[in-house]
């Protein structure tokens, strides 16, 4: 019982800061913008000649395709055309119009969303520990009766559940917003994939939804212990928060310019995205799959607060 004080107290500091009611209020006011401009500006006369519309998008993508293949363009770009036909093709056939939104048809499209609680989730946890060194307030913590792992896992557990905790706010939201605006049904409605053989299959929507809220959890712990033993090493809060926002954005950029490595597999950032491998491969790097990301970022976890918690114990605290 006398950990989940120091857990409380973990709390009240977090929510104590102004900045993470802000962090809190962004992801909201994007989510309820977004739901606002769509229902003023969607053409309703496209939306009921949608078969119209996507014919003549067949048409130039089928276009597009002739100059690629001509011109020898980027492989994935030339897929990624062929895919598009392929689905709107199956669309038009089976009457599965891509312009009907429903509320999970709008939790889906929103997924991005995901990307702001990255960042702001890297500010807090690149900041708790790193904080603490800089204010001098790490020596306060440190003459309490409890031993330096259990001060250093009230931190990490604070900061995974203020991550945890955003993210449930977020779907809430996005899943309020989208019934309120295009109604609380769809849960049968379907979109459509490209599957490997090449043939264009059904899912529904709603498990798309489910599936990435879960592996959101996964990434958002494999960022937290990132940005946690960060927060460890660097002793300057605006230097912690500093290199991890320059290590995530460095580490996809690095991945992007080595994707056809074939060791590049093995590397933290080219699985942090989950996201994309629901519907089976990553376009960018061919070899990844779900379970093997999700072992990779398991290992990577595991490694990164071993780290933490060694050198936090091992730390000299001046006084």
């Amino acid at each position: 019982m006398k950990w989940l004080s120091l857990l409380t107290n973990e709390w009240i500091k977090i929510f104590s800061r102004t900045r993470t009611w802000i962090f809190l209020a962004i992801p909201i006011v994007i989510i309820i913008g977004i739901a606002v401009y769509d229902k003023v500006t969607t053409d309703v006369e496209v939306n009921e000649n949608w078969k119209q519309e996507l014919t003549q998008t067949v048409k130039d993508d089928q276009k597009a395709l002739d100059e690629a293949k001509k011109n020898n363009d980027n492989e994935i770009y030339i897929d990624m055309l062929e895919s598009n036909i392929k689905q709107n093709e199956y669309a038009i056939a089976n009457d599965i119009s891509p312009y009907e939104t429903t509320a999970w048809q709008f939790m889906k499209d929103m997924a991005w969303i995901s990307i702001f609680i990255g960042l702001f989730v890297i500010v807090v946890a690149s900041d708790i520990v790193s904080n603490e060194f800089a204010k001098g307030t790490i020596k306060m913590l440190l003459i309490r009766p409890y031993s330096r792992w259990k001060i250093l896992l009230s931190k990490f557990v604070a900061t995974l559940g203020f991550a945890f905790l955003m993210w449930l706010v977020v779907i809430l939201v996005t899943w309020l917003v989208g019934g309120l605006a295009y109604g609380f049904g769809g849960m049968d409605q379907s979109y459509l994939i490209t599957a490997e053989d090449g043939q264009v299959k059904e899912r529904l929507i709603v498990e798309y939804v489910f599936a990435n809220i879960g592996v959101e959890f996964i990434e958002l712990t494999a960022l937290v212990a990132m940005s946690f033993m960060i927060s460890t090493l660097f002793m300057s809060n605006s230097v912690a928060i500093g290199v991890a926002l320059f290590t995530m954005f460095a580490g996809n950029t690095i991945v992007a310019l080595l994707a056809t490595k074939d060791w590049v597999i093995y590397t933290l950032f080219a699985n942090m995205d989950l996201s994309v491998l629901i519907d089976g491969q990553n376009q960018m790097i061919k070899d990844l799959t779900l379970p093997f990301s999700i072992s990779v970022l398991a290992v990577y976890t595991v490694i990164m607060l071993a780290i933490t918690f060694t050198v936090f114990q091992k730390r000299d605290v001046k006084a």
